[in-house]
């Protein structure tokens, strides 16, 4: 496949898919990072992008294994909701004379979370809707950030209807009861350094409830590093630990885990460009 890069595998011997990851947002250059990533078994990595400026810097990042996803982030909304018709007219712009490959939409979604004004909720809503309908007619499959909301973005996602090819809740943080509600839609569930907090129990019980053929790993990088590598920022090569934990959470093999979850990433990003 055309998008996986020459990673070596690491320690463990596995070599992986960071399903969501920030790499334009790390304070060191991207290309070190991208480079530790590979040489610590991460194959691919999807670049999720939160507004306009960011989609500009991250499209020049661009590589085998290095795809790009283009979104107006909640909090991009919250902070300029009058921007909202503006920035979606560049992205409607965007995926129709793509710059570079798109493999997705987002992150799109909600958050009410507590720093979050809840003036903008509607704001919020808005804006999801209108990507998820982005989404359908460009056969993309959409990348949600979802805090605080999941009941709400449930319903949206079930009145708007989820791309035919799917999609991802990224960094997971509902209940492991909310994970059915989420598979019925035909959308895949992510999980980052969470996993590795015994603090976050429901997280922790969630990803137990994810059939493997759904299930996808992320470091959202450079945000929530692993619990064993703070205060360092996150970073694509710490994946692993990711892995490592949510294996020993489902009783998996961490090799097998590694190996499935990379396939369902390829599946789900990869298919209109093989």
């Amino acid at each position: 496949m055309g998008s996986t890069v020459s990673a070596r595998p690491n320690q463990l011997g596995i070599v992986v898919f960071d399903a969501h990851c920030h790499v334009d947002r790390c304070v060191e250059d991207p290309h070190a990072v991208i480079t530790r990533a590979q040489r610590a078994g991460v194959t691919s990595m999807l670049v999720a992008g939160v507004d306009p400026q960011g989609w500009l810097k991250q499209n020049t990042l661009a590589a085998p294994g290095v795809l790009m996803s283009w979104g107006l982030h909640p909090w991009a909304v919250s902070e300029n909701p009058s921007t909202i018709t503006d920035s979606l007219d560049v992205l409607r712009s965007m995926l129709s004379s793509p710059p570079v490959p798109v493999y997705a939409v987002g992150e799109t979604g909600l958050d009410h979370g507590r720093r979050i004004d809840r003036g903008t909720h509607r704001a919020q809503e808005e804006a999801f809707r209108a990507q998820l309908r982005l989404a359908r007619e460009n056969a993309l499959p959409v990348v949600l950030h979802v805090v605080s909301a999941h009941q709400a973005a449930i319903e949206i996602l079930r009145d708007e209807g989820v791309p035919a090819c799917g999609g991802m809740v990224h960094a997971y943080s509902g209940s492991a009861e909310q994970v059915p509600m989420y598979l019925d839609l035909g959308l895949h569930l992510s999980f980052c350094a969470a996993v590795t907090n015994p603090h976050h129990r429901r997280v922790r019980e969630a990803i137990k409830r994810v059939p493997a053929d759904r299930l996808l790993v992320e470091t959202d990088a450079p945000d929530q590093t692993p619990l064993s590598r703070r205060p360092a920022p996150n970073e694509p090569a710490f994946l692993i630990d990711v892995i490592s934990a949510a294996a020993e959470l489902r009783g998996a093999d961490p090799l097998e885990l590694a190996t499935i979850t990379t396939a369902n990433a390829e599946q789900l990003f990869c298919r209109e460009h093989r």
